[in-house]
């Protein structure tokens, strides 16, 4: 028993400094203020650089993934079947920049929970207070997305072990999302949830028909921000090519209406020559796929409340003595 109770309060001990950090404003870390947005790209090394070679600056972030049942794509470049990635990669070309990673946990809770995967916590953790730049680590992402199979008992107890180990490695640098793929299910989201101590975003996927509201009212009853995780136009029974400038304009005037959306994450690529979903027939999203879409998009995100690199540390707080970045 006694052994019990100073578990736990080293558990306590070692993750409560963190968890207060995230007690600021709207409940979360590198939350930036009203009116911004934070913008990232993704979801390749060649569709970020892209996206930054259209619009002529650099986003405040760029988004890639890994598993962490081997952290593949971390420090080396990997391909999934949906092109080359690689956050070193990102990290070194574009100093200071903001990373979104999207954190796949498939056939992991298990090893998760038993403390398997410890030791690559452990070098994730690592890895990240190395970038000295904001990292946003969607756990196990999509968590109710039926084809994961994240049975919510398990991933709660996961997402939890992974921040409070995250938490004891004194990773500051850190904002731990909680993603949605919005879509109505039976059991709500509700039931995935690992608790407001340990998120600092909420966020959603936001593709040809979102159901955006239920992540959007308990954003709000949890004094969360919103993140936009995953967007793009992709073709299909919801959306037609012909339609796809009425979608970016009611993107972004989802953004507009909505005060707790505070991230844009754009998936820049041509999903039909990616190996991973070319039969799905979800088409071309890059931003200069055709003139009007370039121009739309360029014109809306002129507008000043994105947040590009070069205003991302005056848009956030960071720690203390953290690197800047320039591009």
């Amino acid at each position: 028993m006694k052994k019990t109770i100073l578990t736990l309060f080293l558990i306590f001990t070692l993750s409560a400094p963190a968890f207060a950090q995230r007690e600021k404003g709207l409940t979360g870390r590198f939350v930036p203020e009203d009116g911004k947005v934070l913008i990232f790209a993704g979801q390749n090394n060649n569709d970020s650089n892209e996206f930054v070679k259209i619009v002529k600056k650099a986003p405040a972030g760029f988004m890639f993934y890994t598993a962490l049942s081997d952290l593949n794509g971390l420090d080396n470049k990997a391909d999934f079947g949906a092109g080359e990635t690689s956050g070193s990669y990102i990290a070194k070309k574009y100093p200071g920049a903001a990373l979104q990673i999207g954190l796949y946990l498939v056939n992991s809770l298990d090893s998760i929970i038993d403390g398997s995967l410890d030791g690559n916590i452990e070098k994730l953790a690592k890895w990240v207070k190395a970038v000295k730049a904001p990292v946003f680590l969607r756990i196990g992402y999509e968590f109710d997305y039926p084809d994961n199979a994240y049975e919510p008992e398990k991933y709660i107890a996961a997402f939890r072990h992974i921040v409070e180990k995250m938490d004891g490695s004194n990773v500051t640098n850190i904002a731990y999302v909680w993603h949605s793929y919005a879509s109505l299910n039976p059991r709500g989201i509700e039931a995935w949830y690992p608790g407001d101590d340990y998120v600092d975003w909420c966020a959603i996927s936001y593709f040809a028909s979102p159901q955006w509201i239920p992540m959007i009212k308990f954003a709000q009853r949890h004094s969360k921000p919103v993140m936009i995780a995953e967007c793009a136009p992709m073709l299909g029974t919801d959306l037609k090519e012909e339609r796809k400038a009425d979608w970016y304009k009611k993107l972004f005037r989802f953004i507009e209406t909505q005060n707790n959306v505070k991230a844009l994450s754009y998936i820049n690529c041509n999903w039909d020559v990616l190996p991973m979903f070319q039969h799905w027939n979800w088409g071309n999203s890059k931003i200069n796929a055709s003139s009007e879409i370039k121009n739309l998009f360029k014109e809306k995100i002129s507008d000043k409340r994105f947040v590009w690199l070069d205003k991302l540390y005056d848009s956030v707080d960071f720690p203390k003595g953290a690197k800047r970045g320039k591009f």
